[in-house]
């Protein structure tokens, strides 16, 4: 069966999207290579149904994926649990 991936991204106006899709990529070095590729752009692309929508970076406060990857790069903190502290 396919594994599936799940992503929300949450706006600075606090409205936000979601979105279900395939697993992109299986070698882990190479997800790690994407998702840093992917950090550096100004636009984060999706394509659903038919169309490429494209969200300006600057208007994206985070972008929530799970489930994590088993491998992710060195700069992740891993085992985190929300806190709350403001």
């Amino acid at each position: 069966m396919e594994e599936r991936k799940n992503m929300v991204i949450h706006f600075i106006d606090d409205s936000k999207v979601s979105f279900d899709f395939p697993q992109q990529v299986k070698d882990p070095m190479l997800l790690i290579r994407h998702m840093e590729k992917a950090l550096n752009q100004p636009y984060i692309a999706v394509e659903s149904e038919g169309a490429v929508l494209l969200y300006p970076r600057d208007n994206i406060k985070s972008i929530q994926i799970y489930p994590a990857p088993e491998k992710m790069s060195d700069f992740v903190i891993r085992g985190a649990e929300s806190a709350n502290y403001y």
